[in-house]
């Protein structure tokens, strides 16, 4: 492939793919409608909106501190699961960013429980 084809097949793929997956942090979710939801039909005590709303805030937190750790088609692929089919939620987008960033350890080999500083169960450095 010469590389103005390149340059040309690059743009398309890029084009294809939401802007929110290259920025610097999150998309801006509306999870009041998560929260109301959660909290109307919530079955262990103290779970009502202010304490999903909590949980929302401390995901969204943790997905903006880490946001550039992420690859840019996963992004894409949580970012459209959690757009679509119900109200959106940080929580659900961490934790879909966490599964699949985990899979591609698990499938390279890796161990995706392991710490970054601390070497996987039964190997040595």
């Amino acid at each position: 492939m010469s590389p103005s084809a390149s340059k040309t097949a690059i743009a398309i793929l890029l084009l294809g793919l939401p802007a929110a997956a290259f920025a610097d942090s999150p998309p801006t979710l509306d999870v009041s409608m998560t929260c109301s939801a959660a909290a109307r039909y919530a079955i262990s005590a103290g779970r009502d909106k202010e304490s999903c709303l909590a949980d929302e805030r401390a995901a969204q937190d943790i997905l903006t501190k880490g946001w550039s750790d992420f690859g840019a088609a996963d992004k894409t692929q949580c970012i459209g699961n959690v757009k679509t089919g119900g109200p959106a939620s940080y929580v659900e987008l961490l934790s879909c960013l966490e599964v699949m960033r985990d899979a591609k350890k698990f499938r390279e080999g890796g161990d995706p429980l392991a710490l970054p500083d601390r070497p996987a169960a039964g190997r040595r450095k």
